[in-house]
């Protein structure tokens, strides 16, 4: 990708970021060509929007949730059956929503975080395919939190 369009696809997704009425964040230095962080309101998770590689024809949409422990350590002590069966469910759920999702931590049976993704192609995006796609995400991120929550109880 030249850098003339780079740029022009960079002034394109901040367009479609605002016109989505999100909040445009920054722009923090990684290794991928580039990366936007954005949300729509400060009680929701930020957003990551990530173009790995500058041939890479498609962009990623991510959104993080972190487990803290005390929370992990509460649903654990309800049984090593019952957490296992609660993370597999998780699972499962994020997978009939069409979330690409990463389990982070040293076990996957342990999640400390749930890192969900959406691809968006660049050749077929525009504001509403953007949209769409972070509202995706934003689903699957809520249904993580609430899912958890619910584990959790009053």
């Amino acid at each position: 990708m030249s850098v003339k369009n780079r740029q022009e696809l960079l002034d394109e997704i901040k367009n479609w970021i605002t016109q989505s009425g999100f909040q445009l964040n920054s722009m923090p230095q990684s290794n991928h060509d580039f990366v936007i962080t954005f949300q729509e309101t400060k009680n929701l998770p930020e957003l990551q929007l990530i173009h790995q590689k500058a041939e890479n024809a498609y962009l990623l949409i991510v959104g993080l949730v972190k487990i803290p422990e005390n929370d992990r350590a509460t649903l654990k002590a309800q049984g090593e059956i019952e957490f296992s069966n609660f993370i597999w469910d998780m699972k499962l759920n994020l997978l009939r929503m069409g979330a690409d999702f990463i389990v982070l931590g040293p076990d996957d049976k342990d999640p400390e975080a749930w890192e969900i993704q959406k691809r968006l192609f660049i050749n077929q995006a525009n504001a509403t395919t953007f949209y769409d796609t972070c509202a995706k995400v934003k689903q699957a991120l809520i249904s993580v939190i609430w899912t958890y929550k619910r584990a959790l109880g009053p």
